[in-house]
């Protein structure tokens, strides 16, 4: 009887076993799950701010993806009370900003500042800090920010910024002015071993233009583009005019990876495929004459063609005719005079 029961015991503690097994990777699995950290980030939000039915679609959609955090990152209007309380209001306090350019006003970050109540920010995740930085400053005062808050061993380090700070191509002479007042190599070794992320929130306009031309190409698909330097990822996403398409990026960051990138956009204006019309083409770029839009160009040329000619045989024909009554009449009335 003892050695039935000491059977059927061990029989249960494997079973027992293989349940609290099966529960505690299970409950791994949800709490690894539920360690992600979510974020939105966006910049360059001037040209839409004011757009009140884009920025309620806009809304909508961060809303849906129901994010820990959302980073405003510069040249969003945010020198305007009403901007900032606009997001405030509607996402409370899991939006944070970062100055741009546009924040500038009279040479200064005071009016940003009023409104927002900082400069610079750390937030600190259990797998992630993120840093939110003033890229508007002097070297001196952007590598300060960097080595104070240097603790790159113990978890990943997201910098947020406005300018793309690793660009030397577009600089300016002093701090709060258009562009960044430094080069890259005057703040590398704060940014080295120290940063695996930067997001910089600064108008694809420079290199990338949507419906509306500026500077550089037009590519009215593009949502970010990545460079890399060194081993930080460096991101550039900022947002054009938002037409046809706004674009803005989701980060997920957990203990595996500190900044997985999720792209979303919003179409404002027509579907894709856009209109070949709406865009404009590269130098040297020739219609494929098998395409779809080539015949149906040919089609409506023949078409244009063909009505052009008909309305001038027509008008031909009527003033033959007209010519030929008028010759008839002529001769009949000579004819009546002769006689």
């Amino acid at each position: 009887m003892n050695k039935y029961t000491s059977f059927h015991r061990n029989i249960f503690q494997k079973i027992n076993f293989i349940i609290f097994f099966t529960a505690s990777l299970l409950l791994g699995n949800a709490q690894a799950n539920n360690s992600d950290v979510r974020s939105i980030m966006i910049g360059h939000l001037y040209p839409i701010m004011q757009n009140k039915e884009i920025v309620k679609i806009l809304f909508q959609k961060i809303e849906n993806i129901n994010p820990d955090y959302i980073f405003v990152l510069g040249d969003s209007d945010l020198h305007d009370i009403e901007v900032v309380n606009s997001w405030r209001n509607k996402f409370g306090d899991k939006v944070f900003f970062a100055p741009g350019n546009t924040e500038i006003v009279e040479g200064k970050l005071d009016k940003y500042k009023k409104n927002v109540g900082y400069l610079e920010k750390v937030i600190e995740e259990d797998y992630v800090r993120f840093m939110i930085g003033n890229s508007n400053s002097s070297a001196n005062e952007m590598k300060s920010f960097l080595d104070i808050n240097k603790d790159y061993e113990i978890k990943p380090t997201i910098l947020l910024i406005h300018h793309r700070i690793w660009d030397d191509t577009l600089t300016s002479a002093k701090p709060y002015q258009h562009d960044k007042s430094y080069y890259l190599k005057d703040i590398y070794k704060s940014l080295e071993n120290n940063i695996s992320t930067i997001f910089a929130g600064n108008s694809k306009h420079q290199y990338f233009y949507d419906n509306k031309k500026t500077r550089g190409n037009q590519n009215m698909n593009s949502i970010y583009w990545l460079d890399r330097i060194g081993d930080i990822n460096a991101y550039s996403i900022g947002v054009g005019t938002g037409i046809p398409k706004l674009g803005f990026v989701e980060v997920i960051s957990n203990k595996n990876f500190p900044a997985i990138v999720v792209p979303h956009h919003i179409t404002t204006k027509w579907q894709d495929p856009l209109p070949v019309k709406t865009q404009i083409k590269a130098y040297g770029s020739i219609p494929p004459k098998d395409s779809i839009i080539f015949r149906e160009h040919s089609l409506k040329n023949l078409y244009t063609s063909l009505k052009k000619t008909t309305k001038v045989i027509i008008k031909t024909g009527f003033l033959f005719m007209l010519g030929f009554i008028s010759s008839f009449f002529i001769l009949k009335i000579l004819d009546i005079k002769n006689k």
